[in-house]
């Protein structure tokens, strides 16, 4: 049998709670699901089967998953007859899952332990302390204007909640749960939000019910254009980049990553990158992402994910270009510093 190698337990528990979750929705307006459900559920109880062994019967080619033909063989034990390929079809979609492609094992355990098995502790990897952090640009909006929002973490997550908070009444106004299959990467995830309604409000990340991280927005009222009135100009570049003062090299900037990684609250990390001069930095572009809505110059530019020539991960965020740059390509050139991810330890940088 192919080693089976679960996630921490709690968020192989959030895993599990999910194909519940799944399931109810499924056999709640499907009686031939419901009926399939608890009959796989009462054979499972009276076989005395424990998850490794029905596992190693099952994953005959030790491949990892279990594929259809695997789990029709088992429901043929259960019913003394091959079952048609739709309810095979229809058990997989308990989990999400492709008959062609088949229910990879760490899938497989987490629907065993919904049906009621129990999984052993053994296989499930050591706790590992998850820090994960909101990348927000804007502090203020107009009502009805877009903003992109990124979230990141140290480790790959099974899922994560996000929430925007009125923080006046604490009502939430979005509450999103997101698995990993829906992320950019099980580390990263960048989507938009829109707030059209007037206020303060927060924004928390949390992964597990603990919160990683805020970000507070103030939303002000929409002020609709009156015929005549001047017309106001955008920010000049100049507003944009206060930091006039260059270092010249990698060691000035080495230095000011160190300073920024011995914090130890985020807080005190903007509050160096309010203060610190631009940096000339020599890196190799390692992928490129498109910027959903960054603000002012950065509006619809790309973001590139670099890696300095002595080591240091950055994020570079982009003026827009006809063409951009591509991965393996060299960026040296003067960046003004916006951010810091606490979860990746990762400088979000601003091309001057």
């Amino acid at each position: 049998m192919a080693t089976i190698d679960l996630p921490e337990k709690e968020a192989f528990n959030q895993q599990v709670v999910a194909i519940e979750r799944r399931i109810e929705g499924i056999t709640r307006s499907n009686n031939m699901a419901g009926l399939l459900n608890n009959n796989f559920k009462k054979w499972l109880s009276s076989s005395s089967m424990s998850p490794l062994k029905l596992t190693e019967e099952l994953d005959t080619n030790n491949d990892g998953i279990i594929s259809g033909d695997e789990f029709a063989s088992l429901l043929g034990k259960m019913t003394g007859e091959r079952p048609p390929e739709w309810v095979v079809e229809l058990v997989f979609s308990f989990v999400n899952a492709d008959v062609k492609t088949g229910i990879p094992l760490n899938d497989w355990m987490a629907f065993l332990a919904a049906s009621g098995l129990d999984i052993p502790d053994e296989l499930f990897k050591e706790k590992i302390e998850v820090t994960g952090s909101i990348g927000i640009l804007e502090e203020q909006i107009t009502a009805g204007d877009e903003i992109s929002v990124t979230v990141s973490f140290n480790v790959d997550v099974v899922a994560y909640e996000f929430s925007i908070i009125e923080v006046n009444s604490g009502g939430a106004l979005l509450d999103l749960i997101t698995p990993n299959a829906d992320m950019d990467r099980p580390d990263f995830d960048e989507f938009q939000i829109e707030l059209s309604t007037p206020g303060d409000y927060r924004a928390e990340l949390r992964h597990l019910g603990l919160r990683l991280d805020e970000h507070r927005i103030v939303v002000h009222p929409r002020v609709e254009a009156v015929k005549g009135d001047p017309v106001v100009e955008e920010s000049t570049p100049a507003e944009e980049h206060p930091h006039e003062e260059v270092h010249g090299s990698e060691e000035g900037f080495g230095a000011f990553v160190t300073q920024i990684e011995n914090v130890k609250l985020r807080s005190e990390a903007q509050a160096l990158i309010a203060d610190s001069p631009a940096f000339v930095v020599e890196c190799t572009i390692q992928s490129v992402s498109k910027t959903l809505l960054g603000m002012g110059l950065y509006r619809n530019g790309f973001t590139a994910h670099c890696v300095s020539d002595d080591g240091i991960t950055m994020r570079v965020m982009l003026k827009p270009c006809e063409v951009p740059p591509q991965a393996g390509e060299r960026f040296d050139s003067t960046v003004s510093l916006h951010d810091w991810d606490v979860a990746l330890k990762q400088l979000i940088c601003l091309e001057a």
